[in-house]
């Protein structure tokens, strides 16, 4: 296997000759010889801290740590990371994927399908780097809870065992939340190298050490009032938002919304607040303005959790049905995107869109933004592909994809500091993330952090939720991006 990511003037796809790993595992002996000359003065703290470690396991590959829907691909990971301790010892880096394993879907927004394929991309983008020929670093996973009463303890553990685990980075990190903020928050005080896979909110942004490869919210309305026009070549459009301060997604996109649209196609506003008991009752009145206003269009700044509720309101009114409103929504629809028995909405003329972050199609594409040994990572054939390993999931929710590709760019960032004698610090990493030198080909597209951490230009795909929770492609709208714009 190759691998195709290119880190510009960073680093090369060239095999990195054997002396170097040899230099890595010898600077690294070095530090463990040091530490057991202290270990007779520390023998009291090294007890304490061990017996911290297994009272909470907040760093881990254990196949059961996270419950039994977790366990396959927990598994494969602990496999994978005992394969890199058994042949390459000393040569490898370790990253940490955090996803929020508790709190309510209203806290977290993310369910467990979206937690377990994110894990997923990441064990593949693992799995290809260990495969390389003579090529260290060689990259091991652990794995932790950002959860509402877990991410504090979870930060001091990756801060506490950077040393000893050869920590370089953290991926995966959750949605853009409050909860996600004070995780990115915390680490940055650090200076340690972030990748996210799926924070979006324009406000997520200037923490150092922090790269994303998601559309920020920003680039998602664009995208979203582009493809509104298309539909509706006259668009009159209701922009409805969540009015929750804690959820920096609906805030953003909602802003986002409003300064994307021109000044005749702005019907009005109006808002209803998720953290409230009734505000699928507010939504049921809201959809009764919508549908007397005149609109072709609501843009819909809110959660998935609310959704169904205007989606079901909207289909229940004759001037909406009979004038064919068309909803459209930012990334976080995904989490409603699998199969239904029950519809999730009425009538089928009222057309559901949004923004994904990646979509498979772009890998079916020979002619396509994805280079052919990247689509090989996803494709039949392969023992070590997607397909091969995960032969029952869908890549339709994107979030394999997108947890890969962040994943792809920490370990290629990882390996620019191959040539060096020692392993790099997640300081280090931070610095070169963020430096504006990072380039690679993933499986969402062309990736380039720009200096600051955001992604540059960016094609966001578009997709249609029929009422039964199944998607179609509908297109990509190529919007150009790298820095907030939109709150």
């Amino acid at each position: 296997m190759s691998s195709d990511g290119d880190l510009g003037g960073a680093g090369t796809g060239d095999p990195v000759p054997a002396e170097v790993g040899a230099r890595w595992a010898a600077g690294r002996r070095n530090r463990v010889l040091l530490r057991r000359g202290l270990a007779g003065v520390l023998d009291v703290a090294v007890v304490v801290v061990l017996g911290l470690y297994v009272r909470t396991s907040r760093l881990t590959d254990d196949s059961d740590a996270f419950g039994p829907d977790l366990a396959p691909v927990m598994s494969r990971i602990a496999a994978e990371n005992a394969e890199v301790d058994r042949n390459h010892p000393g040569e490898y880096v370790t990253v940490v994927a955090m996803f929020p394993m508790t709190g309510s879907q209203t806290d977290i927004s993310l369910n467990r399908e979206s937690i377990r394929h994110g894990l997923e991309g990441i064990h593949l983008a693992q799995v290809w780097r260990n495969r390389q020929p003579s090529s260290p670093p060689y990259v091991k996973v652990l794995v932790g809870s950002d959860g509402p009463e877990d991410w504090e303890p979870t930060v001091e553990a990756v801060k506490a065992r950077t040393g000893d685990e050869h920590i370089v980075a953290v991926t995966g990190l959750g949605a853009s939340t409050g909860n996600t903020r004070s995780t990115v928050a915390s680490l940055s005080a650090s200076r340690y190298a972030m990748v996210s896979a799926v924070i979006t909110s324009d406000e997520l942004a200037g923490f150092p050490g922090l790269a994303r490869v998601a559309p920020l919210n920003s680039e998602q309305a664009q995208a979203g009032v582009v493809h509104a026009r298309k539909v509706n070549p006259a668009l009159k459009a209701v922009v409805v938002k969540d009015l929750n301060q804690a959820d920096s997604y609906v805030k953003t996109l909602a802003r986002s919304y409003t300064g994307a649209l021109n000044g005749g196609e702005r019907v009005m506003e109006l808002s209803f607040d998720s953290s409230t008991r009734f505000s699928g009752t507010v939504l049921d009145v809201i959809a009764e303005r919508v549908c007397n206003s005149g609109a072709n269009t609501v843009l819909y700044a809110g959660r998935s959790e609310q959704l169904p509720a205007l989606m079901q309101a909207l289909s229940q009114r004759d001037r909406c049905v009979g004038g064919g409103v068309t909803v459209v929504t930012g990334d976080d629809a995904a989490e409603i995107s699998h199969k239904v028995d029950m519809s999730i909405w009425g009538d089928t003329r009222i057309r559901l869109f949004y923004t994904a972050l990646a979509h498979p199609a772009s890998l079916a594409q020979r002619d396509g933004p994805v280079l052919a040994a990247i689509r090989a990572r996803f494709a039949v054939g392969d023992p070590d592909s997607f397909q091969s390993m995960f032969p029952h999931e869908s890549l339709d929710d994107g979030m394999a994809i997108m947890h890969h590709d962040a994943m792809f760019v920490a370990l290629e960032t990882a390996k620019a500091f191959a040539r060096e004698p020692d392993v790099p610090s997640p300081q280090d990493m931070a610095n070169m993330l963020t430096s504006g030198t990072i380039a690679v080909d993933g499986a969402s597209g062309p990736i380039r952090i720009v200096e600051g951490g955001a992604r540059e230009t960016k094609d966001v795909p578009v997709l249609q939720l029929n009422p039964n929770g199944t998607t179609m492609y509908s297109g990509r709208v190529t919007v150009t991006g790298g820095r907030p714009g939109g709150g």
